[in-house]
């Protein structure tokens, strides 16, 4: 990923500092930390891109619907706010990716409420 990438496209990142390079140069300007997770958990979050804040950083997302879901479209929206904390030790099912131990939606200035 270029700078040019960065300046032009909101980005879509996976994993976690340790395994991605873009996401270990903004995890300490995230507001929330990977040492304070709890362990066997994935964050998934929408965020302002603190290398382009006229961007967004998404992580570890994608369709917040589960195969439940696929029944009909109407079923097809966001299940999830604008972060959360699923654990990854419970297997995901039809209806969740596992269970989500922490979500909420951030401030009107993108702080933890």
């Amino acid at each position: 990923m270029t700078d040019a990438d960065i300046a032009a496209h909101n980005l879509v990142l996976w994993g976690d500092p340790h395994s991605n390079q873009i996401l270990a140069r903004i995890a300490d300007k995230l507001p929330m930390k990977w040492n304070t997770l709890p362990a066997n958990s994935a964050l998934a979050m929408i965020y302002p891109n603190p290398l382009n804040p006229k961007k967004y950083v998404v992580l570890n997302s994608g369709h917040t619907f589960r195969e439940v879901d696929n029944l009909n479209n109407a079923r097809q929206v966001a299940k999830l706010p604008d972060y959360a904390v699923i654990d990854t030790a419970t297997l995901p099912d039809g209806y969740a990716p596992g269970k989500v131990l922490q979500a909420g939606f951030f401030g009107e200035k993108w702080e933890l409420k």
